[in-house]
C-alpha cells in the first residue's frame, strides 16, 4: 500500500479534476465534430470507440480509442509533475471512474 504524504485537501482537488478530465466523452464529440450523427442512436448505444467504428470512420474511431487512452495518462503525467507519485495514483483512479461514470452524460 503506497504512502498518502500529500494533504488531503489537494488528494481530494486532484481527484476532482482528474474525474472531470476522464469524463470527457471524446467519442460523442468526435462524431458529432464529424457530423455523423448522434453516437447513443447508433449500434449498441456505447460511447466508446468500437461504437464510434459502426459508423464506418476509421479516423473517428482511432482518434476515440487515442483521446480515451491518453485522458487518463495525462492526468497521472500532470499529477505526479505537479504533486507527488501519491496524487498521481488518486488521479489515476478518479480518471477511471470518470470514464466510467461521466457526469456530462448523466452518469
Amino acid at each position: 500500500m503506497p504512502l498518502f504524504e500529500t494533504p488531503s485537501t489537494t488528494l481530494a482537488l486532484v481527484a476532482l479534476l482528474a474525474y472531470l478530465l476522464g469524463s470527457i466523452p471524446f467519442g460523442v464529440l468526435i462524431t458529432r465534430a464529424m457530423g455523423l450523427g448522434n453516437l447513443r442512436e447508433i449500434g449498441s448505444g456505447n460511447i466508446g470507440a468500437t461504437n464510434v467504428l459502426r459508423t464506418g470512420n476509421k479516423a473517428a474511431a482511432a482518434g476515440t480509442l487515442l483521446l480515451d487512452g491518453a485522458k487518463g495518462a495525462v492526468a497521472v503525467l500532470i499529477a505526479r509533475a505537479l504533486v507527488a507519485e501519491d496524487a498521481a495514483q488518486v488521479a489515476g483512479l478518479a480518471a477511471f471512474l470518470g470514464h466510467l461514470f461521466p457526469v456530462w452524460l448523466g452518469f
